[in-house]
């Protein structure tokens, strides 16, 4: 059961954490692994980007948006050439059939590719298998083309998939070593799971591919690659026991599934969002293995997807010392979220990519146009509409001449919308959805989804035998068959205190989560103010255990902070063993003294106050002084330990910066946690979350034309909110 408590403080439980292992690297089962990088001012930056929707059986719905993810990062972010990148996918004259990338592979990179020169190839559709003898397993992972077709021989099916061997034959061709791969598939589970797709092809009697078999047109065409490329049979199956050359990023490891998620008004590969989102935000160097390990924190709290790397030089995950970058480049551009992409009069369209998609912005929103340079704010913008990645937004002061197609943007302030609802999505496992979306719509700030219809939060459903597997490996007490709870979205993981005895009504359910639900919706409401690479604040938070503050179990620090603290590698997935004894030490290196509260949020969403104590003290209690440090627990003063306890899982520490007390805040806080970490029953959350966001508005200082009661607004002067998320296990 996921706790927090005072004393036995924290038991987490969230999802299993899978032992790193080999996943889609059998797709590459390659060799050769080439020198050290090279210099990052390269002569060309040339890119691929294959996003396949169209199958004409099992259809995606985010691989397409993958490819516009992708290709605004490498823009705005990483200086391509806009003309240096093919996009392949449904929307483009060249379709993502089997012709259609090979041929796009050769053209586009093998044949412009110079030594030197960085390359990206990037793929998002559907996976396979067919049977390699080469292998361990006797299996070939394989990309799976729009057009592909199966044609039954004897016992086996010949499918005409691009096999992982020939990947490795197109990257051997390529003429520089300054290569990556991101391969945003999978190879098993394909078909619907909660409110997401599985990006993999099966059929009802090939679940493994093991009947599977190359074409013979797909092993002409790799005949030919070894001519070209003077290999015999024999050394290209030597060189094949690891990649070609360059570094290979892969969304799951063997035993998982990746995603094809339902975000707030898009759809996309939940690795590419994650990673893509992550290194908008990074300034300077950004190094591969510290990277992934970060990116997987978010990936596998939220869909129990670990993305793993392999590269040509030794890049494990926990390497701290090696210094491979993510693409061979720097980001030599400021920090920011996203990028004008279109202009009419003072209006400007807006790419935001490096805005999380839990961030319902709301109307009273503020963007800054900012030099690429210096980071100085040149004009501001008021948001005027979003839908999904793309939002309006209208010129509020500054110079006009700088809203201009390329410029970047940053959040000044953000409006957060006071009618912000969990979504609960309703499974099919439960029957009866219209009587369940109205007991459901019985709770204020409660919205029913029909799964497959929009974005949801959890999943209310019953556990069904093929729950079980997954279950096992993410609870420390599996629920019974047909007891109802809530699942995440795409059903790989539980709320492990959410579900109550075999054959319980939905309806007697839904009144036993009530107070669950407020619990959640608050958590949600939290992660709504995260700002770390907006803030104008200087704060840095570190968790270590007790008394050895060198040894980081993870960080957090505003975009300022990453400026003047030394850029150095983390291994963001290190576990913490149960029993370890944490500490969290906040830096305030601002010129004014900052109100700071700390919290710890399982993954049922149980939230613990650990700073400041008690929410009534006096305001100077949660008082950090400018240039110190504060250590929660304080040594000799908290009578608690932060003490670590199982199964494997995830929890997160939030931390709240303000120039402004945060009374009102944290009484709001306070209100849901009761005593001795047990839930209390509060009437209605709406005074919950007015406490919330209270001291939020009243200490905003934008200069806003008028004031709206729909919303919220946090002034990114004012305020940073740090989220810091922690690994448990052995």
């Amino acid at each position: 059961m996921t706790q927090i408590k005072r004393r036995q403080f924290l038991q987490f439980g969230g999802s299993a954490i899978a032992a790193m292992g080999m996943s889609q690297f059998d797709l590459l089962n390659m060799g050769d692994r080439y020198g050290k990088v090279l210099a990052q001012n390269t002569p060309r930056k040339l890119a691929l980007l294959i996003g396949a929707n169209a199958y004409p059986t099992a259809p995606l719905y985010g691989c397409v948006t993958d490819t516009e993810l992708q290709y605004q990062l490498l823009v705005h972010r990483f200086g391509f050439n806009p003309k240096d990148i093919l996009i392949v996918n449904d929307n483009t004259a060249i379709k993502p059939t089997r012709e259609g990338i090979l041929q796009s592979f050769e053209e586009h990179l093998i044949k412009q590719a110079k030594p030197g020169d960085v390359v990206v190839f990037h793929y998002s559709g559907h996976g396979s298998r067919v049977k390699d003898l080469d292998t361990a397993d006797g299996l070939n992972s394989t990309f799976v083309p729009i057009d592909r077709t199966v044609k039954q021989v004897g016992d086996n099916f010949e499918v005409s998939d691009i096999m992982g061997r020939t990947l490795f034959l197109l990257m051997s061709a390529i003429k520089t070593d300054n290569f990556t791969a991101v391969l945003d598939s999978c190879h098993s589970g394909g078909g619907k799971r909660g409110n997401s797709r599985i990006r993999a092809i099966t059929r009802a009697n090939s679940i493994t591919g093991s009947n599977d078999i190359p074409s013979q047109m797909e092993l002409e065409y790799q005949k030919q690659w070894l001519g070209k490329l003077n290999l015999s049979p024999e050394e290209f199956k030597r060189r094949r026991l690891a990649i070609a050359k360059g570094t290979v990023i892969a969304s799951a490891n063997r035993s998982q599934f990746a995603i094809d998620a339902e975000f707030t008004g898009f759809k996309a590969g939940v690795f590419t969002y994650y990673m893509t989102k992550y290194l908008w935000q990074q300034t300077g160097d950004t190094y591969l293995t510290s990277a992934i390990a970060d990116i997987s924190l978010r990936t596998t709290r939220d869909h129990d997807q670990d993305p793993e790397v392999e590269c040509k030089a030794t890049c494990k995950a926990g390497d701290t010392n090696n210094k491979a970058l993510f693409y061979d480049l720097t980001s030599t551009v400021t920090s920011a979220e996203a990028a004008i992409i279109k202009v009419e009069g003072k209006q400007a369209t807006f790419w935001m990519g490096g805005i999380d998609a839990g961030n319902a912005l709301g109307k009273d929103s503020i963007f800054a146009i900012v030099d690429k340079k210096d980071g100085k704010t040149l004009a501001t913008l008021r948001l005027d509409e979003r839908n999904g990645l793309t939002a309006k937004g209208t010129f509020n002061d500054g110079d006009p001449s700088a809203i201009k197609e390329g410029a970047l943007l940053r959040e000044e302030v953000r409006g957060i919308p006071n009618d912000l609802s969990l979504n609960i999505g309703i499974d099919p496992s439960l029957g009866n959805v219209a009587s369940i979306q109205k007991a459901l719509q019985g709770i204020n700030r409660l919205k029913a989804v029909e799964l497959g219809t929009g974005e949801v939060d959890f999943i209310l459903g019953k556990v069904e035998e093929s729950d079980r597997p997954k279950l096992q490996r993410s609870l420390t007490n599996v629920p019974a068959l047909a007891s109802i709870g809530l699942f995440s979205t795409s059903k790989e993981r539980a709320i492990d205190d959410s579900f109550g005895i075999a054959g319980e009504s939905p309806e007697v359910a839904i009144r036993r989560l009530k107070s669950k639900f407020k619990l959640l919706l608050a958590s949600k409401v939290l992660q709504s103010l995260l700002n770390p690479r907006s803030s104008k604040l200087n704060v840095q938070v570190n968790i270590h255990p007790v008394g050895r503050a060198g040894q980081t179990f993870g960080r957090a620090g505003t975009s300022r902070s990453s400026n003047t603290v030394a850029t150095k590698a983390i291994d963001f997935s290190q576990k913490v063993k149960p029993g370890t004894n944490l500490q969290v030490s906040i830096k305030n290196s601002e010129k004014q003294d900052l109100y700071v509260g700390v919290l710890a949020i399982g993954s049922s969403g149980d939230m613990t106050l650990l700073y400041p104590l008690e929410y009534s003290a006096a305001e100077d209690a949660s008082l950090l002084k400018s240039g110190d440090t504060l250590q929660v627990p304080r040594a000799g003063r908290d009578k608690f330990d932060f003490e670590v306890q199982g199964p494997a899982g995830t929890f997160d520490v939030l931390v709240l910066a303000s120039v402004q007390p945060l009374r009102n805040a944290l009484k709001g806080l306070n209100k849901l946690q009761g005593r001795s970490g047990e839930l209390r029953e509060i009437g209605d959350p709406e005074e919950t979350i007015i406490g919330l966001l209270g001291d939020l508005t009243s200490s905003t200082r934008a200069n806003l034309a008028a004031k709206r009661n729909t919303s919220s607004t946090m002034d990114m002067n004012t305020l940073a909110a740090l989220l810091v998320t922690i690994k448990v296990g052995e």
